[in-house]
């Protein structure tokens, strides 16, 4: 059933309704009572002709606007004269092919999302059909799965819904769908409740872990939790460089430990990294990066040289196998297809040379390239001799919540 409210300031009447589990709000663009009831009635007309008629909404066509108008406004055909579809899983598939400016990671887990979306929601389902109702059974449909044995987490399943709500308002801007994304009421909060994931756990030395492990009473993924939390010290970091030194494989290994370790660079900053980077003349290095500015599609920051990395980097240099690229591997690799041209190491091949250099070592805790970025801030923190605001500048932090991260450091 419709329902009509009356906007206190000028007096305007609204006629809200649901359907396909969407709840719907449009001005009556009138403040008499009996026009606002005629167009009440109208809704509720259309409604029971959608329900009892084979009676459908023309694709592309916001349902809330076409049954206030009794069924009478078509859908809108695309500039080409060609309409535009309005499944779901097309619109995802045009919806990534628009992402171009967004990192390998970022477009990487959205497209596991997607493909989780398409999968419960169905991607022939036309996206105005998607109502609160079908993403409250999605939540429960994927609560129910697991992943590695284990359920999947409620923060997984709101990446997911952050996704799906990235998908509608594109598909918005692209006139597929005229409603708001039905995750959200008029005040933008969620409709949907999700446990709260706990806070993250602060960084903490080799020796707290341990201590933390000897007591018992930790599940696997607790005691995996704790180790992402590691951060070396600087004798731990030097020992741990002599290690990859001795075991990596290949020569560009060893830089590519050292890059994050000397300059507190994320993973995707050391891939992303050129050989005009390094300013050994200013002593300085250039990074990379794409979080910090969301409207920009690179911005940089400056790095001291370390006098440790310089050495590295202009050993490194002198047999670097070419490209323009910082880390490069060679053209050739046994057991795999040699490369036509230089190109850099993608996300899934450095992670992979990560955990092949480390494996079956004392090392093989250390759980990526964050723990040598968040060691080197640690480091420097716990040292005192540079101020917090500056750690928080060369290591890029884009809030005040990683930058007080570090404050328990202090003693």
């Amino acid at each position: 059933m419709a329902y009509l409210r009356q906007d206190r300031p000028n007096g305007d009447w609204f006629v809200g309704f649901r359907y396909a589990g969407n709840e719907f709000r449009r001005s009556c663009r009138t403040n008499r009572l009996n026009r606002a009831k005629q167009i009440q009635a109208t809704v509720e007309r259309t409604m029971a002709f959608l329900k009892t008629t084979d009676l459908k909404i023309p694709h592309g066509t916001d349902p809330g606007i076409w049954i206030l108008s009794g069924g009478k406004i078509e859908s809108k055909p695309a500039p080409n004269g060609k309409r535009k579809s309005d499944r779901f899983g097309v619109i995802c598939d045009d919806y990534l092919a628009d992402q171009r400016q967004k990192q390998q990671t970022t477009l990487a887990g959205e497209k596991t999302h997607i493909k989780h979306l398409k999968r419960v929601l169905k991607a022939r389902t036309p996206l105005t059909a998607i109502g609160l109702d079908s993403l409250r059974a999605y939540q429960k449909c994927r609560a129910r799965e697991k992943h590695h044995g284990k359920p999947t987490s409620d923060a997984t399943i709101k990446k997911e819904l952050v996704t799906f709500r990235q998908i509608w308002n594109w598909a918005k801007n692209d006139d597929r769908v005229q409603a708001s994304c039905p995750l959200l009421d008029e005040n933008g909060r969620w409709k949907i409740r999700l446990e709260k994931s706990a806070e993250r756990e602060k960084f903490r030395t080799w020796e707290e872990i341990e201590r933390r492990i000897k007591r018992g009473g930790l599940s696997e993924q607790q005691i995996q939790e704790l180790w992402r939390g590691l951060y070396l010290d600087q004798a731990q970091v030097a020992e741990l460089l002599s290690s990859v030194y001795e075991a990596g494989r290949y020569e560009f290994i060893y830089p590519m430990f050292a890059f994050p370790a000397y300059t507190g660079a994320r993973r995707s900053e050391v891939l992303r990294s050129y050989i005009d980077d390094f300013d050994f003349d200013a002593n300085q290095v250039l990074i990379r990066e794409r979080k910090r500015k969301k409207d920009k599609k690179e911005t940089t920051r400056v790095v001291p040289l370390h006098p440790k990395l310089r050495s590295i980097m202009e050993d490194w240099f002198e047999i670097h196998p070419g490209g323009p690229w910082t880390i490069q591997c060679p053209r050739e690799i046994p057991r795999r297809k040699a490369l036509t041209a230089f190109t850099g190491l993608t996300v899934n091949q450095a992670h992979r040379h990560f955990e092949m250099t480390l494996e079956e070592s004392t090392w093989s805790v250390v759980t990526g390239f964050h723990v040598l970025r968040h060691s080197f801030g640690s480091n420097l923190i716990r040292s005192g001799k540079v101020p917090s605001d500056v750690v928080a500048k060369w290591m890029g932090h884009t809030t005040m919540e990683m930058r007080e991260f570090y404050q328990h450091l202090f003693h």
